[in-house]
């Protein structure tokens, strides 16, 4: 079978199931699990289905009300969210009370930040044990231990990030619309998102292409609320923003 068919028929198979896996193409096709994957990446970059782990979904699959654990995610876009989080962390300055949101793309920021004396808050128990390491000052708010994403949630972390300011803050999204803005499966945890968001200056949201045209349960903030920094696969839509800085893994940044 021609590539080209190939990855007709996987689109027409996942607009049809709304979800399908890699087990599933594979059989269905009879192509192997690395062809498919490969097919999958081409077509979600295309913006032709959304990628997840273990296969794929329609892109009018609806709402997406589960979040995938951190080891699921760690691996995807690795490149791309190493630019992201890269060019994030050139904008702490020492003097700043930094908020640093759970998520794997947050996560790529640690070790650019052995240098910079900035204050963090964090409720991801994971980016306060790397941030200690390395000797920083790091606050972290009690509350109740969520394992799929190791972020703190629930009213002792939000009565905690309610009485703190923040000069500079970076958020992970599970899905980006240009309607419904910024959002997250979890609405405990996208509680503490949007209360840290709103006590924060400069919000920046770190999202690789994969985050657009996607939308999850709860909304933590609308589109305009702060900065985008993600990828050159991003849709054009998002790219024209005024509020969008695509940082490329093998060029730099544009704005």
């Amino acid at each position: 079978m021609l590539n080209e068919e190939r990855r007709r028929k996987i689109v027409e198979i996942t607009n049809e199931r709304k979800s399908v896996s890699i087990n599933e193409l594979t059989e269905l096709l009879d192509s192997s699990h690395s062809t498919i994957r490969r097919d999958l990446s081409i077509l979600s970059k295309n913006q032709l289905l959304r990628k997840v782990h273990g296969g794929a979904v329609s892109l009018d699959s609806g709402i997406l009300t589960q979040d995938d654990s951190v080891i699921e995610r760690q691996d995807l876009n690795i490149q791309n969210k190493k630019a992201i989080a890269k060019y994030a962390a050139s904008l702490i300055k020492d003097s700043d009370v930094v908020y640093i949101d759970a998520g794997t793309t947050t996560g790529e920021m640690l070790p650019h930040l052995k240098n910079i004396k900035a204050t963090y808050i964090t409720n991801c128990v994971s980016h306060a044990k790397v941030l200690c390491s390395y000797g920083h000052k790091v606050f972290v708010p009690g509350g109740f231990l969520k394992s799929k994403t190791e972020a703190l949630i629930g009213s002792d972390t939000y009565q905690y990030i309610e009485n703190m300011n923040f000069t500079i803050g970076f958020f992970g999204a599970n899905g980006i619309s240009l309607k419904e803005g910024y959002t997250t499966p979890d609405p405990e945890e996208g509680e503490i998102k949007r209360i840290a968001c709103s006590h924060t200056g400069d919000a920046y949201i770190l999202a690789d292409s994969s985050k657009f045209n996607v939308i999850c349960t709860y909304t933590y903030a609308k589109i305009d609320r702060g900065s985008i920094i993600t990828d050159p696969g991003a849709p054009k839509a998002y790219k024209e923003l005024y509020n969008t800085i695509v940082a490329d893994p093998l060029e730099g940044i544009s704005q």
